[in-house]
């Protein structure tokens, strides 16, 4: 499945168009007018259709391994995983491939 993803990734096969995502004290948005509640994660980006697709294509993946509780701890450290990929000015790609990387090396394949 992870290497599927990657795939996908490498080849541009992900759309430019999709719902945000926001949950699990996650958001990722290209709204900079967006509300959220305090101690969430806010992913603020151009790509956000991108990246919130990943979200939940990783979420598909590592479903069986997510519970009321982990996922608190998941989806905001993918964001965290997004924010510091994009403050070393990685592009698009290597943001996603960095994202799927870390959480394969942190939750398993």
């Amino acid at each position: 499945m992870i290497k599927k993803l990657k795939d996908r990734i490498n080849s541009g096969q992900f759309p430019k168009e999709f719902s945000h995502f926001g949950g699990a004290d996650l958001i990722i948005t290209d709204d900079p007018n967006r509300s959220f509640r305090e101690g969430t994660v806010v992913v603020y980006t151009e790509h956000a259709a991108a990246l919130s697709w990943l979200v939940f294509e990783l979420k598909k993946i590592y479903d069986s391994k997510l519970n009321a509780a982990n996922k608190y701890d998941f989806y905001p450290y993918i964001g965290e995983l997004i924010q510091a990929s994009v403050k070393a000015n990685d592009d698009l790609f290597e943001t996603m491939l960095f994202v799927v990387d870390k959480i394969e090396e942190d939750w398993g394949s």
